[in-house]
């Protein structure tokens, strides 16, 4: 540890430590502080202040530290001020799910990399995607690469050289592309059930429009251009660190702020949607639920239209069931799980059936959001049989 030093300034005491050199000067970097009542109370603070400093400015002031507490210390002064919030909330739920309940307990500084290794082969093991176990991966290399510098608390990084194991499954449910057939099958499947036919609002906006699922659920009336069948993409609906808890946030990236062109099929079902919606919020009167979001981190607050909250800004969202209720995520999964699909299988429809019919690559990744061409190409647009028979037609033409 490095000196503390105290000195007297009049009627008060003050401390100072080095904490480096100045590259063009050479001379040594000073941290003073003074306004102390007593030397001791000047030393004391003055430790605190070096073991702070030492470990990032984090807080964390003992020599060894649980991983559980690390992760939170960082979780809240690092992460979530440089972050959006739902990477935050991410971030924390991975941890709670993923690597809380098998490293909790282990100091920080005891962490080997066999211990990073057995955690991704057992979350493999679970059944865990291939997309999971890298999420979880990164944000284990992110923390210990803070630990290391400028924490300073461990000397090497024990996740850094670890990989993920090839018997993880590549997604626990594959996207994949659904024939109109299928489709219409899913539509029937949704229709039969009062409490499901709601579900159809955000899966048309998937199927026929290509939003992602939080944008589906954010999509408010005043979103969409009826007369010049346009939908503007300015928001998303976001799961909080509760289910109970969603908040809506800016869409994805910069580039999934658009304005997309939709068909008329799409907007005659939300013409038909829009009509219904009304006549049950007339109908149900006070008892109705409303949609707002309240306070500067827009939390989905739901209440009676007869309540009237002061402070919030009503949001009249378009996937809502007859009473109102927002849709929730859980229930558009479990729907389509049930004849094993996810939701980003109708984004990729999507696009794969316009790519294949020739619409530009370009084009369709301005309209999915996608900040570079590639993405959609890699993602969206794999051979599909039909792609494949064009391009064997083409072999007797060109050879």
């Amino acid at each position: 540890m490095a000196t503390i030093r105290t000195r007297r300034r009049g009627k008060t005491w003050s401390y100072s430590f080095e904490i480096g050199k100045n590259p063009e000067t050479g001379r040594r970097k000073m941290k003073e502080k003074g306004g102390f009542a007593t030397q001791d109370e000047a030393y004391d603070a003055g430790v605190e202040a070096y073991a702070d400093w030492k470990h990032g400015n984090i807080g964390i002031t003992s020599s060894k530290v649980l991983l559980d507490n690390f992760f939170k210390i960082w979780l809240e002064n690092i992460v979530k001020p440089n972050v959006k919030r739902g990477t935050y909330l991410q971030y924390a739920s991975r941890y709670r799910s993923c690597i809380k309940p098998r490293m909790a307990g282990i100091y920080l500084q005891n962490v080997k990399p066999r211990d990073i290794d057995t955690l991704v082969r057992s979350l493999a093991a679970d059944g865990k995607s291939r997309e999971t176990i890298a999420g979880t991966l990164s944000i284990l290399k992110s923390m210990f690469r803070y630990a290391v510098y400028p924490a300073e608390m461990i000397a090497t990084n024990p996740a850094a050289c670890i990989s993920i194991p090839r018997s993880a499954p590549k997604s626990v449910l594959q996207r994949r592309i659904i024939s109109p057939e299928e489709f219409t099958q899913i539509v029937k499947f949704l229709n039969e059930k009062e409490r499901t036919k709601y579900l159809l609002t955000p899966i048309m906006l998937g199927y026929y429009a290509g939003l992602r699922i939080g944008e589906a659920l954010g999509l408010c009336w005043t979103d969409i251009d009826f007369e010049k069948k346009k939908i503007h993409v300015v928001r998303q609906l976001r799961p909080g660190r509760l289910r109970s808890e969603s908040f809506f946030a800016p869409p994805k990236t910069a580039t999934s702020t658009r304005t997309i062109c939709v068909s008329d099929k799409l907007l005659t079902y939300l013409r038909d949607w829009r009509k219904e919606q009304a006549a049950e919020r007339l109908r149900l009167g006070a008892a109705y639920q409303v949609a707002y979001a309240q306070g500067n981190e827009k939390t989905l607050l739901v209440l009676p239209a007869a309540d009237h909250p002061k402070n919030v800004h009503e949001m009249p969202i378009v996937c809502t069931c007859k009473f109102g209720l927002p849709i929730t995520r859980e229930k558009i999964m479990y729907s389509l799980h049930k004849v094993d699909l996810n939701f980003h299988s109708l984004r990729h429809t999507h696009a794969t059936r316009l790519i294949e019919a020739g619409a530009k690559p370009v084009d369709v990744a301005a309209r999915l959001g996608h900040a570079d061409v590639s993405i959609t190409e890699n993602l969206y647009s794999h051979d599909t049989e039909k792609m494949a028979r064009e391009t064997a037609e083409l072999v007797d033409k060109v050879m």
